[in-house]
């Protein structure tokens, strides 16, 4: 049969009720084995699909959706993903409700008293990045005892009990920006990755950024390259002017490497350097003023916007039509140049 079939139609070739097609759609219970087989078959057969728009728009029926992020500044890197909920919610406004939900990443508890915010606004779903996974357990397995689906972005862990997770290759990441940084340099020149510690960032992500960093000179032994790792606490004081001094010290280093979104924090700093290359990750407004100058050659893009905007959606289609995000979204590693820059 080519012609898309009705709930109506479904229901006389079972010979069932209407209410019993509607309980086998949505997954409700309540209907005996043989005939839930017999109708999913049908439904199968018949080419059936529901008109969520319209049925919805009947029933009144809407899902709530929080999506859960760090507390951040206008700028920074997840205001990406503040702006794709602003445009979901805008989007998907006769059918759901989004809310940003923040929490604190220097208060141990907030991220779950937000989460306690979000179960008693009897949210439907949820998305949220992993960044402190300790305080995330909590709240994970509350929404798994309650059935409350839930979405990882920037995922290391595929075991969390998410309905779909939203992953970039953090060992290929590391090896694309050792890529970028070695093109075109001569033999015995050095690399300096600059990174930056902050109490809340993900150590894993940074740690395997590095790691694949450094893999990528291991894997061309035939290229004299000297790698330096050069931590520095984001609370340090005067972090400019050491970071300055450590450049100063040694003329060999002509590449540097910002495992994380910091690279910011080279402004008024490199401008002194022209010879060194600059490697940095996301696109935040300070880090995009830097490859706008030239102070900051090339940025690795994780795409914020479309992974909120995408997991919203993917919640949405999941709550409504019983549709299976893919259980693992892998992010391509996006270059982001100066002239590249007007794309995004």
């Amino acid at each position: 049969m080519n012609k898309k079939s009705t709930i109506k139609e479904i229901a006389k070739l079972a010979n069932v009720s209407i209410a019993t097609v509607d309980r086998v759609l949505h997954n409700r219970g309540g209907v005996a084995k043989k005939t839930a087989r017999l109708v999913k078959k049908i439904i199968a057969d018949t080419n059936y699909v529901p008109n969520t728009f319209a049925r919805n728009l009947v029933l009144k029926k809407s899902f709530r959706i929080a999506v859960l992020l760090p507390v951040h500044g206008q700028y920074d890197y997840w205001s990406g993903s503040c702006k794709a909920a602003k445009m979901a919610n805008k989007d998907f406004k006769f059918l759901s409700a989004v809310t940003v939900y923040h929490y604190n990443q220097k208060e141990k508890t907030s991220l779950y008293k937000a989460g306690i915010q979000i179960l008693k606004d009897k949210n439907d779903a949820v998305l949220l990045t992993q960044v402190i996974l300790d305080e995330a357990n909590a709240f994970l397995e509350d929404c798994k005892k309650r059935k409350i689906p839930f979405i990882l972005m920037g995922c290391s862990r595929l075991d969390l009990g998410a309905i779909s997770y939203f992953k970039q290759n953090l060992g290929q990441g590391g090896r694309l920006a050792a890529e970028l940084l070695s093109l075109g340099q001569k033999e015995a020149s050095k690399f300096l990755v600059l990174n930056i510690e902050t109490a809340q960032e993900q150590y894993h992500n940074v740690k395997e950024r590095i790691t694949g960093f450094e893999s990528y000179f291991k894997r061309n032994k035939g290229r004299n390259f000297e790698i330096e790792v050069f931590s520095i606490p984001w609370k340090e004081k005067n972090i400019a002017q050491k970071i300055r001094d450590k450049l100063n010290s040694d003329n060999k280093i002509l590449g540097v490497f910002v495992p994380n979104s910091k690279s910011f924090v080279l402004a008024k700093i490199v401008s002194s350097f022209n010879h060194i290359r600059i490697v940095g990750y996301d696109l935040s407004y300070r880090n995009q003023a830097l490859l706008k100058t030239g102070e900051i050659d090339f940025l690795i893009n994780q795409r914020p916007y479309e992974q909120t905007y995408l997991g919203i959606e993917y919640l949405y289609k999941y709550l409504e039509m019983g549709q299976n995000p893919p259980k693992v979204v892998n992010l391509p590693l996006d270059i982001v140049t100066r002239e590249k820059l007007i794309y995004h």
